[in-house]
């Protein structure tokens, strides 16, 4: 089983390409134009080097994020900052908070950490107090937040009573914000706001601009020595000259960020409200651009098939950590495309 959504590729290769790829969580509003007339007008970055230290990209992302600097170091995507993060940190074992993204078991693995995972509530929010009972010799703890796939968020409250908690027992907190421009006010609510140096924080330029195919991620932290540490370890010129063109321009074009807000705000209400009225399914609600749905009368394997012959790919969600078989994720995309989706629903649920 595929361990992400996406892999389209693999359906085009067994013949299968009319399908709407809702397996994906990516901005329906496409590549932002600022940065194609961007890369048009400096298309020969490509016969240069990148600043290896890739400073006006970390101002770029620190004046967007209101921060120093010194506070941002940059990657290949975000899996490239998570992976060096596990390696750089001083640390023996590492607890994930779950159901979530699978690359942070497998970060964790590939820098030597021993993993134990904490569920989720059965409506899959977190109690705090559990998991501050739950941790014992734990040095870091994992959170997605808007967490994937649930889209469940937690706010600032809570998230410091965990930092604070974390802080006085000497431990790391990493906390992966992809989704968070999802959200609305996101600005406000950003745990890179506590200042912690036990905090980390890491985003993605892929989900929100919808850059998948332009790797670049980010990492935000007033941790010097971990920031110091990923530098020393990552290889030279990860980032390519196109995405440090991306970082420079699109976090800048303040009409693209205003239209994702408003559709991402009337998209995750009317889709969860559709999806709601279907039969033999529950729904979870969202916080953010994807909705987590529980089959009652269909496995996930077979109801992705079936989906996909309605021309719809759809995630399984059965190989998240404490998910099982009757759970499938679906994106929010625009209007048009989610009432096509929602039709394939309906056919396929007997509706």
């Amino acid at each position: 089983m595929d361990l992400h959504g996406g892999n389209i590729y693999s359906l085009k290769r067994k013949g299968e390409t009319e399908v709407l790829d809702y397996s994906s969580n990516i901005n329906p509003l496409g590549v932002p134009e600022s940065f194609k007339k961007a890369v048009i007008e400096n298309f020969e970055v490509l016969e240069k080097y990148p600043d290896i230290d890739y400073v006006d990209l970390r101002k770029s992302i620190a004046s967007y994020n209101g921060c120093l600097l010194e506070n941002v170091v940059v990657g290949n995507g975000a899996t490239e900052i998570l992976f060096l993060y596990m390696k750089a940190v001083q640390a023996q074992k590492v607890l994930i908070i779950a159901p979530t993204f699978a690359e942070y078991e497998r970060a964790a693995n590939a820098g030597g950490k021993d993993v134990k995972f904490f569920p989720l509530s059965k409506d899959f929010s977190l109690n705090e107090n559990l998991l501050m009972d739950f941790i014992t010799d734990e040095d870091v703890v994992v959170m997605c937040n808007p967490n994937n796939p649930t889209g469940k968020f937690q706010n600032l409250d809570k998230v410091g009573r965990i930092a604070d908690f974390l802080e006085n027992k000497n431990k790391k907190l990493f906390i992966d914000e992809a989704f968070i421009e999802f959200i609305e006010n996101w600005q406000d609510k950003t745990a890179f706001l506590l200042k912690h140096k036990n905090v980390f924080i890491l985003r993605a330029l892929t989900k929100f601009f919808a850059l998948p195919g332009v790797r670049l991620g980010y990492g935000l932290t007033y941790d010097k020595v971990i920031i110091d540490r990923i530098k020393e370890i990552r290889e030279p010129w990860s980032v390519n000259g196109f995405a440090e063109i991306a970082g420079k321009t699109m976090l800048l074009d303040k009409l693209y960020i205003r239209e994702t807000e408003e559709w991402i705000k009337k998209e995750k209400i009317l889709f969860f409200e559709e999806l709601s009225r279907l039969k033999d399914i529950e729904v979870t609600r969202t916080e953010t651009n994807f909705i987590l749905v529980k089959l009652l009368k269909d496995n996930a394997k077979s109801f992705r098939k079936k989906m996909i012959q309605n021309g719809v790919l759809v995630r399984d969600a059965s190989n998240f950590v404490f998910l099982d078989e009757s759970y499938i994720r679906l994106a929010i995309k625009d209007r048009k495309k989610n009432l096509i989706v929602l039709e394939a629903l309906k056919k396929v649920l007997g509706e």
